[in-house]
């Protein structure tokens, strides 16, 4: 294993701190991955140029990198479909002029972070079905996309690393399990990882400050700015239920939510069943990238017989409409074919490990809490993957919790707590790129607007875990 030194976490700190400060994420992105490469090859930078290139095309060597990407192409024909069709229209038009529930922006935002949270399944779907049925209304009330992006993706991130019957939990369990059968600890992974998630304090404070912000209608820093431009494009010459009317096809069968719930519906079903099958009979231990491609794909071949069937379209204005979906997604794409890239090139260089490393040592127990979630938040903004860092920093806190005489489930909830501190917070994060595009909320500007939120729940779950430390 190569030492790269300081090196390994400069790297992805460039292209943070570049893509904050330029608005520019693709080319932020190059730029880091150019760094790191050139570092990795002795610092000569025509190999390392080389290297970027090639690693871009490397990056589909993986087969989930390759679902992820084609998922986010597909959706987008979803997408395009459920709007031309009228099912967006409709939708709006149910919840506003028909039933009246939404009547207010207190009401939408609480619709989305609703949505996100009861379909924890998948933290790329709930985020997208939630920004697909919430962001017409929420611009006619005057909600911005960047409020609408903060709630979308801090709601189903923290309910997915919270609901254990899911992706999150399976890995989790799984990491866990290694701790087990190399004997640290003892016991069954599940029952660990239960007692573990009372300590997932992010999530939970997260949860409550969505609420918070929703219900009290407060907001400051770039969040602030955001919605005072929102509210000063409130209602538009449109009404909520034309807000979709530009693009819908003329035919009697485009005024039915049934346009937007049938192909919704058949995706987001068919992830709990591929994870099934992919786990070969184990609901917890199916693939998360296999499982979303699979339903993608299944609410493709359902919108393609549901809008056929109806007459809505033909075989060739179908596939002229999904194309063109397809072509919309096509930044979000490139963003995170990069961010896949962009954590190789963190893996080569061992980022996480080498922040592990030169921050291990001997702490006061009381301390111990606190900095492996430090250590976590640290680890998952550099590398932008939750994943990536509570499977190094788990293990990490199970053996420095038995060192010091410290809960080892006190201890696994703040690396799983750190470790969704970068989802929220890294323009890397793939939950950070798909809530942007549910929204359709510029993505550095939601980094922008969401980060300072992020860091001040953060800031209090430090105090909580310090608390939390010096008092067992």
């Amino acid at each position: 294993m190569n030492d790269y030194g300081i090196w390994t976490v400069i790297t992805p700190l460039i292209t943070i701190i570049l893509a904050i400060m330029t608005r520019q994420v693709i080319l932020s992105l190059l730029i880091g991955i150019l760094v790191g490469y050139t570092v990795i090859n002795d610092h000569n930078l025509l190999l390392g140029i080389q290297a970027t290139l090639t690693g871009i095309i490397a990056t589909f060597a993986s087969p989930g990198n390759t679902q992820t990407i084609i998922f986010i192409l597909l959706i987008g024909g979803i997408m395009r479909l459920i709007s031309v069709t009228g099912g967006v229209r409709s939708l709006v038009h149910l919840l506003t002029n028909k039933t009246r529930l939404i009547k207010n922006k207190k009401a939408i935002q609480l619709l989305a972070m609703f949505v996100s949270i009861i379909i924890f399944i998948e933290s790329s779907i709930n985020q997208l079905v939630a920004g697909a049925s919430t962001k017409n209304i929420a611009r006619y009330y005057g909600v911005s996309a960047e409020k609408m992006a903060y709630i979308i993706q801090t709601s189903g991130v923290s309910v997915c690393s919270s609901v254990m019957i899911n992706g999150w939990g399976a890995a989790m369990m799984g990491v866990i399990g290694v701790q087990i059968s190399k004997g640290f600890i003892s016991g069954e992974p599940f029952e660990i990882l239960v007692a573990a998630m009372p300590y997932n304090i992010m999530a939970w404070l997260s949860l409550a400050s969505v609420l918070f912000y929703i219900l009290t209608d407060y907001s400051w820093g770039p969040m602030k700015i955001a919605e005072q431009k929102a509210i000063a494009n409130q209602y538009s010459s449109h009404q909520p239920s034309s807000m979709a009317d530009e693009e819908v096809i003329d035919h009697p069968a485009t005024h039915t939510v049934l346009n937007f719930f049938i192909p919704i519906l058949a995706t987001v079903i068919m992830v709990p069943i591929a994870l099934y099958i992919t786990g070969h009979g184990e609901f917890t231990k199916g693939s998360g990238s296999t499982s979303v491609y699979w339903a993608v794909m299944f609410g493709t071949l359902v919108s393609f017989i549901w809008f056929l069937a109806r007459r809505i379209l033909t075989i060739e204005s179908f596939f002229k409409e999904v194309y063109i979906g397809y072509a919309s997604m096509i930044k979000i794409s490139s963003i995170m074919i990069l961010a896949f890239l962009m954590g190789n090139v963190s893996a080569d260089l061992n980022t996480g490990a080498y922040i592990a490393q030169i921050s291990t040592g001997v702490l006061p127990a009381g301390l111990s809490v606190a900095f492996i979630f430090l250590i976590s938040a640290i680890m998952s903004l550099a590398t932008g993957t939750s994943w990536g860092t509570f499977a190094i920093m788990i293990p990490i806190g199970v053996q420095l919790a038995l060192s010091v005489n410290m809960p080892v489930e006190l201890m696994i909830g703040a690396a799983i707590t750190g470790s969704i501190f970068g989802d929220m917070t890294s323009p890397i994060s793939s939950d950070a790129i798909v809530a942007s595009m549910a929204t359709d909320c510029d993505h550095i500007e939601h980094i922008r607007t969401q980060m300072p939120y992020a860091i001040v729940t953060a800031i209090i779950v430090l105090i909580i875990y310090l608390y939390l430390g010096f008092s067992q």
